[in-house]
């Protein structure tokens, strides 16, 4: 075999297993939106216990892409905060439970939406792609994309809330009954539970 066939094989063979790899990861399900973010990773709950009964709880949701308009970035940054935020308190009303509480009152509610966009989208383009880069086109000499590259309309966008928790033995008007919030949040967001860790 020559030292060109043996160089060939040793490409093939390379990309062989890095497209394995990568199905292996994409045959690997997510952990459920209700997961501590320990678990998943890159989305999940959190919590902080402050003293007195109370604590921060976060929630950090999955990224979703969106287009670039501001209709569209507010009604995905608008849906995505909600979901956070019922998430947080779904992890609140469980901290409640565990630790013996009837329910919760909240306060001081945080969230950020984070934005993420590629320069470009055609895998043909960016830093990357044939026609990028000094080259024998000017356009290339000064680094801009040549011929068919265009900035991605598309962005990803991820949320974040954070509220404080004040557990309660006794509820009073406006606030959350650990176990109804538990139940509804069920009917809302079925199989969205994952992994608990003990609250400390």
């Amino acid at each position: 075999m020559t030292g060109s066939i043996r160089r060939r094989w040793r490409v093939f063979c390379g990309f062989a297993l890095l497209a394995l790899a990568l199905a292996a990861c994409e045959l690997a399900p997510s952990p459920p939106l209700m997961s501590p973010i320990q678990v998943a990773k890159y989305y999940g709950y959190s919590e902080v216990p402050i003293g007195n009964g109370r604590y921060d709880v976060s929630y950090l949701g999955p990224s979703h892409r969106s287009l670039r308009s501001p209709t569209a970035w507010e009604a995905t940054s608008a849906a995505e905060r909600t979901q956070a935020y019922d998430f947080a308190l779904w992890r609140a009303a469980q901290i409640a439970l565990a630790e013996g509480y009837a329910g919760f009152r909240t306060s001081n509610v945080r969230s950020n939406v984070n934005t993420f966009s590629d320069d470009y989208y055609d895998p043909f383009c960016g830093p990357w792609g044939p026609w990028y880069g000094p080259g024998f086109y000017p356009h290339r000499f000064w680094g801009y994309p040549y011929p068919y590259c265009a900035p991605s309309p598309y962005a990803d966008q991820q949320t974040a809330v954070t509220i404080e928790v004040q557990l309660l033995h006794s509820l009073g008007p406006g606030d959350y009954n650990a176990a109804d919030v538990i139940a509804q949040l069920r009917r809302t967001y079925p199989g969205a539970e994952g992994t608990t860790v003990p609250t400390g």
